[in-house]
């Protein structure tokens, strides 16, 4: 049964606007048809406000040419400030120019205003205006510049099937309960420091050009199947999911310091041209999915954290890693052993990518590939994947070694000798032992040493010890170990008792520097 306003409405149909909307223009979007409980004439919807004056419409159906100066902000306020659902109804409106620029627009219920498939053929403005009822503007066109600048939404604000033909900017504006965009197209949209407190959703849309900085999604935000022709989210945080799956993006979108504080979702995303660069530098993605699903898209990651986050639900690709470029960025619950196979393939270097346009960076330095393995171990070591742990320690080493032969060539004399001296240092730790995760390479110099030896005292003495050829390899062997059994042959030659107490001093050094070794590989 329809409220009071309802049936005052309708009770005169001689003075009634005789503008009828077709259901055959409704969109396809969800929720966007006109409400059959209304339909009348042969199924058509007809206007429920009075006609202007000798006109047969009224001032928002009236061509904007015919419409009188200030007619339609006058009945516009009057209307909704009735109760009643029929009375907030302005279905296909045609308007100019639409200005409530600092108006509060409220009414006596909480039915939604609806100017389902209005046209705007000049500025619509609503401008540091509070609006306290649910706004339709679904199916709407904007032939116009449309402004909500600093605009307060106090309830659910609908533009899907909405086309924006000019620019629309919602700079500063607050979105309380909710925004649909689904398959909405805008030519130029501006959400520069916006707040949307509701569900986002602007699944199949498309941009030619939007601005996200800075906005604040505190709900989902849908962004699956969109079109950005260009696109910057910068600093934009979203406090709950964020999907952007199977969207098409350009050759370059911007994240730089996005904050994800749940799950972050890009799976398969697709290149308008024939690649896309994700700069996803100084971001924080706590957990979800980077899904390239070829090389020509790349995902910069450099100084960003990341967390529990999958870079493939298959079987990792060898060349997987080359998709994500990965500087100084910080692992807080990444997995490192999910994509075992793949590092493996690349000799576990994380930080080579694949060559993309819009990717202009600069070769790394040592000193930030240092960096970068060292909180790549330190993200293994926190879930505990020691494995991932000693492979990264081991580049961070080998990077450290490559900044001391850098100090080499620069500098005074005293700090191009200390740059050596580490040099040495760093290189014989690598070669003997690995940097502690090789115990096998620690065996093999220790074999390498007592041959070596062995030879150097069949140079230094004629006598063979033992009396025959092989005495040289016991003796050798036997300083080695510092073990010496009864019936040893006497060695009388100084130069021959020192050879054998620095081979003793290495083999003590070498046997410990295995049992260090072994230990640490049992525990990896």
């Amino acid at each position: 049964m329809r409220l009071d306003a309802d049936l005052m409405a309708d009770a005169n149909d001689e003075d009634r606007c005789s503008y009828t909307f077709d259901p055959e223009r409704r969109s396809s979007v969800a929720g966007a048809s006109v409400t059959d409980a209304f339909d009348d004439d042969n199924g058509l919807w007809r206007c429920p406000h009075d006609s202007h004056e000798d006109s047969d419409r009224c001032p928002i159906h009236l061509p904007p040419s015919e419409t009188p100066e200030g007619a339609v902000e006058r009945q516009f306020l009057e209307r909704i400030a009735q109760v009643g659902e029929r009375s907030k109804q302005f279905i296909g409106a045609h308007l100019a120019d639409f200005d409530f620029e600092h108006a509060v627009v409220e009414c006596a219920d909480n039915h939604a205003i609806d100017l389902r498939y209005a046209t705007f053929e000049g500025t619509t403005t609503l401008s540091h205006a509070i609006v306290r009822q649910p706004l339709n503007l679904e199916g709407a066109t904007f032939e116009g510049r449309a402004e909500f600048v600093d605009t307060r939404f106090q309830n659910e604000l609908y533009l899907s099937g909405a086309t924006f033909e000019r620019d629309v900017r919602f700079f500063g504006a607050r979105i309380l309960e909710g925004m649909w965009c689904y398959e909405a197209s805008f030519e130029q949209a501006d959400f520069h420091r916006s707040r949307l407190g509701g569900p986002a959703d602007f699944t199949d849309a498309w941009f030619g050009n939007c601005q996200f900085r800075e906005t604040v999604f505190t709900a989902r935000a849908d962004f699956d199947g969109s079109v950005f022709e260009h696109a910057s989210f910068a600093g934009v945080q979203f406090h709950d999911r964020a999907s952007f799956d199977d969207v098409r993006f350009p050759e370059t979108v911007v994240f730089r310091h996005a904050e994800f504080d749940d799950i972050a979702s890009f799976d398969g995303p697709v290149p308008l041209g024939e690649s896309t660069y994700v700069d996803l530098r100084d971001a924080i993605l706590e957990r979800g999915r980077l899904v390239p699903p070829e090389a020509n898209v790349v995902f910069d990651l450099e100084n960003a954290t990341v967390g529990d986050v999958s870079f493939t639900e298959e079987t990792p690709p060898p060349d997987l890693f080359d998709r994500f470029r990965l500087l100084n960025t910080t692992f807080h619950g990444f997995d490192f052993g999910a994509y075992r196979e793949a590092l493996n393939a690349t000799g576990w270097e994380i930080h080579r990518t694949a060559a993309v346009p819009g990717l202009d960076a600069e070769p790394p330095s040592a000193g930030t590939l240092e960096g970068t393995y060292l909180k790549a171990k330190n993200g293994a070591n926190e879930v505990g994947d020691t494995k991932a742990a000693a492979e990264f320690f081991r580049k961070e080493m080998t990077y450290r070694r490559h900044q001391h032969a850098s100090g080499i060539r620069d500098g005074s004399l005293a700090d191009r000798a200390a740059a050596l001296w580490r040099w040495t240092a760093n290189a014989l730790l690598d070669a003997t032992a690995g940097y502690g995760e090789r115990p096998s390479r620690v065996v093999v110099v220790a074999l390498l040493t007592v041959v070596g030896f062995s030879l150097v005292f069949s140079v230094t003495t004629s006598t063979q010890p033992y009396g025959n050829a092989y005495g040289y390899l016991i003796l050798s062997l036997e300083s080695f170990i510092t073990l010496v059994l009864g019936g040893a042959a006497s060695i009388e030659d100084p130069r021959v008792r020192l050879l054998a107490e620095v081979e003793g001093f290495m083999g003590a050094f070498l046997i410990a520097l295995f049992v260090f070794t072994l230990t640490r590989s049992i525990h990896r």
